[in-house]
Formats: C-alpha cells, sequence, structure tokens
C-alpha cells in the first residue's frame, strides 16, 4: 500500500508540477515495536504556556498517550526548573480514561479507581526524564516537544521535535 500511494493521480501530479522525475523518487517504511505503555505523555524543554527557557514541562497520563494527544484525559503536570532538577510544581490530575493497545487497535477504557487520584510519575522518574530532555535538547540545540512512554520501569523516547511555537514575548525565541 505504501509503494502503490507512491502512484496515485495525486503523488503523479504533485510529482510533474515539482519537476521530480519518477526514477529520482524513493520510499522508506519504518516498522516500529509498539511500547505497549504503562504511562505515556509529553516533555516540553521550555515551558510552551510561558516561554520560560529555564522551564521544563512534563504531561503524564496512565496508558498510551493517545489519551494525552486526543485530549480525552487532563494529564498530570510537572514543572521542572531546568538548572537545579527542582520539582517546581506538581498539579495531579483526576485521570479518568487511558488509551490502551488490544488485538483490534487501539482503545480507550476507565483508567482503575486506585490509579485515578495518584501521580503517574514519580520525582525520581520525571527527575530521569528531564535529564534526557536536556540530552536531547542539547543535541539539536533547539527546546524541543518529547513524546515519550513508560514500560516495565523503563522510559523509551518515542518521537522528538522541535517546539513550533512559542507565547508572544518569549525570551531567546525563534521557531524553526
Amino acid at each position: 500500500k505504501c509503494w502503490a500511494s507512491l502512484w496515485t493521480a495525486r503523488a503523479i501530479a504533485y510529482r510533474s508540477r515539482q519537476n521530480i522525475p519518477p526514477e529520482k523518487i524513493a520510499l522508506a517504511v519504518t516498522v516500529q515495536l509498539l511500547v505497549n505503555a504503562e504511562a505515556a505523555g509529553i516533555l516540553f524543554t521550555a515551558n510552551p504556556l510561558n516561554g520560560n527557557r529555564e522551564e521544563m514541562l512534563i504531561n503524564a497520563a496512565w496508558g498510551l498517550g493517545e489519551s494525552i494527544v486526543s485530549g480525552a484525559v487532563d494529564p498530570d503536570i510537572i514543572k521542572i526548573n531546568k538548572s537545579t532538577g527542582e520539582i517546581i510544581q506538581r498539579h495531579i490530575s483526576e485521570k479518568r480514561v487511558m488509551s490502551v493497545c488490544t488485538r483490534a487497535g487501539i482503545d480507550e477504557k476507565p483508567v482503575p479507581d486506585n490509579l485515578r487520584n495518584i501521580p503517574v510519575l514519580s520525582d525520581t522518574k520525571a527527575h530521569e526524564l528531564s535529564q534526557i530532555g536536556i540530552q536531547i535538547e542539547e543535541l539539536y540545540r533547539l527546546p524541543m516537544d518529547i513524546e515519550w512512554a513508560l514500560a516495565d520501569g523503563q522510559i523509551a523516547i518515542l518521537q522528538a521535535r522541535p517546539i513550533t511555537a512559542m507565547p508572544d514575548g518569549a525570551i531567546d525565541w525563534t521557531p524553526p
């Protein structure tokens, strides 16, 4: 299906408009193992709410990250001082639903009662995640938006991309 998508009318018309000859096209398909996350979320290596580059923001929820991305759950929010690693603020949300992997795909189910109002990440895991975020930001030399998952007690980085928007007046900010 991926290879065939190169030969749809739309794809051919696009290449024609861009003067891309058929022999110059290439396609790659990445197949990855799904991280069957106990918890997942997003780490911003700069605070996207106020533009502060010295604050990192972690969003965390139970299950796969889809529940955060889709807006189905209000995640826990952890604000961390980038220089000291200190947790500045922690807001624990009531997490009512979670995304889980099933044989049919991804499904939404209720969060067990004993997990609804407890922190998704311990201080130790939040600190570990923030240190990984700092390494990624240093590698790319840009504030980063990082999707992460926690499986079997281990943090997995799923995706990292530059933060594309900050509030007006953000210090030292040039969009990538």
